[in-house]
């Protein structure tokens, strides 16, 4: 074998185990987000091994990935639990975003540039365009990215964090407020909004923002009223088979 064939076939099989990863680390993520996994619950990784037909070091990487998005925390000498959800704490934190995204679209009307807004549009529209075939965890990371491209354009870098911040700690429960005609809704409003600050009008603007998160907020509410985020009483689910024909690397310990 030459060392050109070797290279190629360590280079291929770091491939398919970067893509098993991948596909290990979105299925987990939607197991947490859908509460398949519940909050608190601990993450047996034997068990996750023996399920999902797949070696100990890309599951590792997968959670680690989780844990990098506040998804999972790690416990020293205990493991990997999903991040507990406090649907009050939730709930308040949904209230200060009302207030928050209203200021920073002010702020956006009288800070960003005519070409900074025109990209956003941009973006936006590309999202808009290409939203029947997203899958639904890729357009929550879109309409996380518009709040905080928002907040960047602030030129505030005290915004951005506070964004972020609230961003990673309501991220468990945002599937629980932006399933079927929520989410298209939501994605609707980001457009009208983006218009008001092409528009310069910054009363609009604020309204607008407001008015869409506030629209989460009572989604919220009612999400946790109907018992959606009373996760105690769901029962756990089975671990769905996952296609990892791409590349598994099952002896991988």
């Amino acid at each position: 074998m030459t060392t050109t064939d070797s290279t190629d076939k360590h280079t291929a099989r770091n491939a398919r185990s970067g893509n098993m990863v991948d596909i290990i680390h979105r299925h987990l993520r939607r197991m947490v987000v859908e509460f398949d996994l519940r909050p608190g619950e601990r993450l047996n990784e034997q068990v996750l091994c023996a399920q999902l037909e797949i070696g100990r070091t890309p599951l590792r990487e997968a959670i680690n990935r989780l844990v990098a998005e506040k998804l999972v925390v790690a416990r020293p000498n205990k493991g990997f639990y999903v991040r507990d959800v406090n649907p009050e704490e939730i709930a308040h934190l949904f209230e200060v975003r009302e207030v928050l995204e209203g200021a920073i679209a002010r702020l956006v009307v009288a800070r960003a540039s005519d070409a900074e807004l025109i990209d956003l549009q941009g973006f936006w529209q590309n999202v808009l365009e290409n939203y029947a075939h997203a899958e639904p965890e890729d357009l929550l990371a879109q309409d996380i990215i518009f709040h905080e491209r928002l907040a960047r354009l602030t030129q505030n870098d005290e915004f951005a964090r506070l964004v972020a911040d609230i961003n990673d700690r309501v991220y468990l429960v945002r599937w629980a407020v932006l399933q079927g005609d929520a989410r298209k809704n939501t994605f609707d409003e980001h457009a009208q909004i983006i218009s008001a600050l092409i528009a310069r009008d910054a009363d609009r603007a604020a309204s607008l923002m407001q008015q869409h998160v506030g629209k989460r907020t009572g989604a919220l509410r009612r999400a946790i009223a109907d018992g959606l985020l009373h996760v105690i009483s769901k029962s756990s689910a089975e671990l769905r088979v996952i296609d990892l024909s791409e590349g598994n690397d099952s002896d991988d310990d």
